[in-house]
């Protein structure tokens, strides 16, 4: 058992390194709060694609400090469309009404691994050894009056708080609250990373777009790393046969080659050229209740994880990382109070989410998209700027800074 709480600060434990868990570390550093942060990956590893944080997002990089460092590593879209799948023809959506929207609908566009580091380096500027990496937890619990995190070597780790943030697979949830079965959504995903200079010019257009068809959908974006642009992709398909629920999980050319037979060639070329292509299984899990035990509690993907098709899980992540700091901060003094107050405030809304989340892939994937007589009819109403406002206006106006708690 180790216990390195600093003498009057209260100490918080937090399982996994990944957005939630940077975030919540950072945001807790901010307020005068002591953080270890265990990881089971021996490093910070090049992992992932590009992911979008809108407004929502936006505001807690702002809140812990780290604008200007996002902002350095972002590739703005100058707008978003949505497109059909056989021939790229494109409606633009972007909600500039700002008085008919009230909300913010701009997007920052950046790799997963960028985003990382720098939430990183936020952490360790402030607490140079808050991060123990090749550590792998396997559970955590409340006893007497303090919070564990249990290791897989058989020993723990003790503090005030223990915050699992250990994505979909969450240890610390299963210790908490039992097995959550996963349900196969009938959707395997592609993503890959393909370099700006092996595709065509049209690539290089500063767009988001969503290409939609009756089977499946694409959206893809530009993203940089060290200078090097990319368009990073994200591809949804129906599918009968389920992969693993993982996404780093490797996938063949020539399977989505198949997966998108009769595509527009502009979707194929990123297929071609990307430098690793994944494939996993889309499953969802029954919403939670309440995420809190004790001492003990979830944020992000251990206690919400849902689809992709709304962009929200980094967004609502960060926002549970900084409705958590904020009420530890209002009540340091009684830790499953404050724990309570973070269930209250976030768990309808994440459940929500989630919900509206899985409910967009009948949207996207409609057989009025087979062909163009049926299929622009079809976008005009789905994305219609009143459309895009009930979609979206709801999340992307939501400020975790300031929210009652």
């Amino acid at each position: 058992m180790t216990d390195s709480k600093q003498p009057g600060r209260l100490h918080v434990i937090v399982a996994g390194a990944g957005m939630g868990g940077l975030t919540l570390a950072a945001s807790l550093l901010r307020k005068g709060f002591d953080v270890d942060v265990y990881e089971q990956s021996p490093e910070l590893r090049e992992v992932g694609a590009g992911l979008w944080i809108s407004a929502n997002g936006g505001r807690v990089l702002e809140a812990i400090g780290l604008k200007e460092a996002v902002e350095a590593i972002n590739l703005p879209p100058q707008d978003r469309v949505v497109r059909f799948w056989k021939t790229g023809e494109q409606r633009s959506v972007y909600n500039r009404d700002a008085d008919a929207s009230k909300a913010n609908h701009t997007l920052i566009q950046v790799l997963r691994a960028e985003l990382q580091r720098v939430l990183y380096e936020a952490v360790v500027k402030l607490k140079p050894d808050a991060v123990h990496f090749g550590v792998r937890s396997t559970g955590a619990r409340t006893a007497g009056g303090r919070a564990q995190l249990m290791l897989e070597d058989g020993s723990f780790v003790e503090g005030d708080v223990v915050v699992g943030c250990d994505g979909a697979h969450s240890r610390v949830r299963q210790s908490l609250f039992g097995p959550a079965p996963a349900r196969y959504t009938g959707a395997n995903a592609w993503r890959g990373l393909a370099p700006m200079g092996k595709l065509k010019p049209q690539h290089r257009a500063p767009l988001a777009s969503t290409w939609i068809g009756p089977t499946a959908h694409v959206t893809t974006y530009p993203v940089q790393r060290n200078g090097e642009e990319f368009v990073s992709f994200s591809a949804q398909v129906d599918s009968p046969t389920w992969q693993t629920e993982s996404w780093s999980e490797r996938g063949e050319l020539a399977d989505a080659l198949k997966d998108f037979e009769g595509w527009h060639q502009d979707i194929l070329d990123l297929f071609i050229h990307s430098e690793n292509l994944f494939r996993w299984g889309l499953f969802v899990r029954d919403p939670l209740e309440r995420w809190s035990e004790g001492r003990v509690t979830l944020v992000g993907d251990a206690c919400h994880s849902m689809t992709p098709y709304l962009g929200m899980g980094v967004n609502l992540t960060m926002e549970d990382a900084c409705v958590l700091a904020r009420c530890l901060e209002q009540s340091p003094d009684d830790v499953a109070a404050a724990l309570r107050r973070y269930d209250t405030a976030r768990i309808e809304r994440a459940n929500r989410t989630k919900q509206k989340s899985l409910e967009m892939l009948s949207v996207f994937h409609s057989p009025a998209l087979a062909n163009s007589e049926t299929a622009w009819p079809y976008i005009e109403e789905q994305w219609s700027s009143q459309a895009v406002r009930e979609r979206y206006d709801w999340l992307l106006a939501y400020d975790a800074t300031t929210v009652e708690i």
